[in-house]
């Protein structure tokens, strides 16, 4: 069984990428080198395209190390192909996820009605 690809690590400068959805000038499949990487818990690179563009703030979800192209593609396909097999068991379990909040908390956003009821008597004290 081949080993899918750990996506959570950032890049590092001067890595060679390839941009994964089409970007502002650069369409998927587009091969370029990380100039700049920032951020601490979302990565965003300025990236130098081999078609000529430079793009600042691109996702690091945009983009895919050259040397896992290929197997980022295969990946995509197997994903695409479970999200399309079992798309009624996602929409079924986000209904009865909203119904069991309402019915434990009392409310739509899953609120414990004992805290509920001591916010309205606080209210009542202070005369709001």
């Amino acid at each position: 069984m081949t080993k899918t690809i750990d996506r959570s690590l950032p890049i590092k400068r001067h890595k060679s990428v390839i941009a994964t959805a089409d970007l502002p000038g650069v369409p998927e499949g587009t091969r370029g080198k990380v100039k700049v990487a920032n951020g601490f818990s979302w990565y965003r690179y300025w990236v130098s395209f081999d078609n000529g563009v430079d793009l600042g703030q691109v996702s690091h979800d945009d983009l895919v190390h050259a040397s896992d192209w290929k197997k980022y593609q295969v990946d995509r396909v197997a994903a695409e192909r479970l999200a399309a097999e079992a798309p009624d068991e996602s929409a079924a379990g986000a209904d009865e996820s909203v119904e069991a909040a309402a019915g434990s908390g009392g409310n739509s956003h899953g609120i414990p009605e004992h805290l509920l009821e001591r916010s309205r008597a606080a209210r009542e004290r202070l005369g709001a």
